[in-house]
């Protein structure tokens, strides 16, 4: 067992057992007291990662029943009560993400489409970091932010191997590969299937605020312009900061001209580009046809992937490709969100992090949630567990301030999947891994881009909320 494992692990027992020792109150009563242990124990286990994630979830599961975190009318909690999480339609939805990220990922699509940005965007270096920017961040609209940044690690690996000189491959492998996870989770906004997190905020609002429904296309009125707006600011920063070392345009031509393909579409890809272009039109028909759900959508579409003669997945490929770790994390975050709120917690956190008044524009309380939720996302850098702790205060927060909970939840499911301001997310950490910089070179990037977003997401998201007419 590593050091911080084992740090994390007496940590965990600590407050478990710690927990025992406060005594309740009337704002927070024995469940929700117990309730609290549990989540922050949780929390420093996932963060320091004692267990593997899947075995942290289940674990946790568990413990809600022992520590009686959800009482019904018994007195005790339920094991199908603390499984709600795992028959929730965004479990399956996230689930479905996998295969259709996998297909666009080992069909040359997203090769083809990289290929055309360079061609029309590579004229220097910098330029050609838009392009790989723009790239990734339009898949990641559709597909996993994990599955649209992988994809293109070894395609700037085998870029870099054109500089000659150490020094100069290293700093550009550094730009590059910061601005690949931002560039993606920027992607990601876009659309409700851009990213679980999108999927969890409109299901937990939707839980909360009974009648309410987040349209498809009201979601991508929100994302699409922060993501048009931030993407550039990102790049900016990325080449300014980092200053990825000049290269000849000859170079960059024939690197372009190298990787191309050749082939022209074949059935294959047709068939693909077929399904995900109907899908998309299916997901933005369900904002005024419900029958056309998003999750069912997505289910079907996968289903079409397995056909045999148009084969694209086999069962042995989907298992694979599927994060199990992200299918139990968000079951667990979600059966999490409904304790959070039969034990009351809810209550006590919305009294700790948000002002029991506020009086301010919205715009103001965009900022407000905007930069919480990214200080949060320092000490708690697990997204799906800072969306679910977080959701129910702040709908009861909104409630009482008088303000849009629809537009405090947005605000809170956008900000929350922009976690990068230290490599610790699973996607920057990919590109963490391949050691084109350190721990503390990200932030100098993403701790501009983040403020920025601060910003645009107060001046937008009101905007946006009133036209909607929520």
């Amino acid at each position: 067992m590593k050091r911080l494992q084992k740090i994390g692990l007496i940590l965990a027992i600590v407050i478990l057992v710690g927990t025992f020792f406060i005594q309740p109150t009337e704002l927070l009563p024995l469940a929700a007291r117990n309730t609290l242990g549990l989540l922050l124990a949780v929390i420093v286990l996932l963060v320091t990662e004692v267990f593997p994630i899947g075995i942290t979830c289940l674990l946790t599961i568990t413990l809600m029943v022992l520590f009686n975190c959800a009482p019904g009318e018994s007195g005790t909690t339920s094991v199908p009560s603390v499984l709600s999480g795992y028959t929730n339609a965004t479990l399956f939805f996230v689930l479905a993400s996998f295969g259709i990220s996998e297909t666009l990922t080992v069909l040359p699509l997203s090769k083809r489409l990289l290929l055309k940005l360079m061609r029309t965007f590579g004229k220097n270096i910098n330029m050609l970091l838009f392009a790989i920017m723009l790239c990734v961040a339009l898949l990641s609209s559709v597909i996993s932010n994990v599955a649209a940044a992988a994809v293109f690690i070894p395609i700037i690996n085998s870029f870099l191997d054109i500089y000659e000189d150490k020094d100069e491959r290293k700093r550009t492998a550094r730009s590059y590969m910061i601005a690949l996870p931002i560039a993606s989770m920027i992607g990601g906004m876009m659309t409700p299937a851009g990213s679980s997190i999108n999927m969890l905020a409109i299901s937990q609002l939707e839980s909360l605020v009974p009648g309410l429904r987040v349209k498809f296309v009201d979601w991508m009125l929100f994302g699409i312009p922060l993501a048009a707006a931030t993407l550039p600011l990102a790049w900016l920063f990325c080449v300014k900061i980092m200053k990825p070392a000049p290269i000849s345009r000859d170079k960059i031509q024939r690197y372009i001209n190298d990787v191309a393909v050749r082939e022209p579409l074949g059935k294959k890809e047709i068939y693909v580009l077929v399904i995900v272009v109907a899908m998309i039109a299916l997901w933005i028909l369900s904002s005024w046809f419900p029958v056309f759900n998003v999750t069912v959508v997505a289910l079907i579409g996968l289903a079409l992937f397995f056909i045999p003669g148009f084969e694209i997945l086999t069962w042995e490929k989907f298992r694979r490709c599927v994060s199990w770790e992200a299918f139990f994390l968000m079951g667990t975050m979600i059966s999490f969100g409904g304790v959070i709120r039969a034990s009351h917690l809810n209550e006590w956190i919305a009294q700790v992090v948000f002002p029991s008044s506020f009086g301010a524009p919205a715009f103001l309380a965009v900022a407000l949630i905007a930069f919480v939720t990214f200080v949060l996302l320092i000490p708690i850098p697990v997204a799906p567990a800072l969306v679910t702790m977080l959701a129910a205060p702040l709908v009861g927060f909104a409630q009482t301030a008088g303000i849009s909970p629809y537009m405090l939840m947005i605000t809170l499911g956008l900000i929350a999947a922009n976690c990068y301001l230290l490599p610790l997310d699973t996607v920057p950490l990919m590109t963490f891994a391949t050691g084109s910089y350190g721990m503390f070179d990200m932030p100098k990037v993403s701790g501009p881009i983040q403020v920025c977003l601060i910003v645009i997401s107060a001046v937008w998201i009101p905007i946006a909320t009133m036209l909607i007419g929520v």
